[in-house]
């Protein structure tokens, strides 16, 4: 069992690697849930003087004590409480092409991580919305409700989406800070699983009226298709019983408002969606893709005549 000096000598060498193949301190950071300033000193002033002073006969208490003085916002006590945390971490992060085999999987624990902490910068993103796409059975507006709030004692970023079925599923949401909000959850209850995946835009304001993005979901025959979609923040907090009320539903043209109508126009044009489709072949090869192409051209041909 390593003891904490050659843990943080490992954790010293991992991290000037991450460093020199592009990783920035931020990010490391943001999954062990530290500034990364206090990282930066960290890894740029007391750890290279621990190694130093360690390797020059020091012992550890009188090394680490030395290293950590040539900085303000390091404690011994908090260094020594996250050590197995961020030597975890830093050990599941493998190299680029190094096989994960019997290991675990970092990216897993990141996103629970980048969900917690997504609370922090979601206060002008919380809230119900009602979002617009459009719809997989018939080229019309759909509307479903979406909700973002804080988890509570599990402290994620929580989604939610009404569906036009009735069914509510949950799941979580990221905040990417003045960048991307990320969402995603289980069209359908366990254990079966269909994954959908938002991706919105988030604009450079402090209210947050409308956000466009893109979505990614499997259709009726598990097909992946690609859409635009709309979010309208309907109130800036969530409320459990009031989100009950909204509905799900397809509008059909002649209903839309004149806010609808301009949503449609956005999200429901033959370009705004990418399509796959499943050929029954007996192998795939360059000549199927290009028969599935062919195919997905001929059905917008008919779309656009209709």
């Amino acid at each position: 069992m390593m003891n904490s000096a050659d843990k943080l000598l490992e954790i010293y060498e991992r991290l000037k690697r991450l460093k020199q193949n592009g990783v920035k301190m931020k990010d490391i950071a943001s999954t062990i849930e530290w500034s990364p300033s206090v990282l930066s000193g960290l890894y740029a002033t007391v750890l290279p003087a621990f190694a130093e002073l360690y390797a020059g006969g020091m012992n550890f208490d009188e090394a680490l004590d030395e290293a950590i003085y040539k900085v303000n916002n390091i404690s011994r006590k908090k260094l020594l409480g996250d050590i197995d945390t961020i030597y975890d971490f830093l050990t599941e992060t493998m190299p680029a092409g190094t096989p994960r085999v019997g290991k675990k999987i970092p990216f897993l624990k990141q996103l629970a991580s980048q969900s917690r902490l997504s609370t922090e910068k979601s206060k002008n993103l919380e809230g119900t919305y009602m979002s617009y796409s459009c719809s997989s059975s018939v080229r019309t507006l759909k509307a479903e409700p979406f909700y973002l709030t804080h988890a509570g004692d599990d402290g994620h970023l929580a989604c939610g989406r009404k569906s036009v079925h009735g069914f509510v599923r949950e799941g979580i949401a990221i905040v990417k800070e003045q960048q991307m909000l990320y969402i995603l959850l289980n069209a359908f209850s366990e254990p079966n699983l269909s994954l959908v995946t938002v991706y919105m835009q988030l604009p450079f304001l402090e209210e947050v009226k409308i956000l466009k993005g893109l979505y990614l979901v499997p259709d009726y025959n598990q097909n992946p298709i690609a859409r635009r979609i709309v979010f309208v923040k309907l109130s800036d907090t969530y409320d459990a019983s009031e989100f009950a009320a909204l509905n799900a539903r397809l509008i059909p043209h002649e209903e839309f408002t004149d806010t609808e109508k301009a949503i449609f126009d956005y999200t429901c044009e033959l370009t705004d969606s990418l399509k796959m489709c499943t050929l029954p072949s007996p192998k795939l090869d360059l000549r199927d893709l290009q028969a599935e192409k062919t195919l997905l051209r001929k059905e917008t041909e008919l779309e656009s005549s209709l």
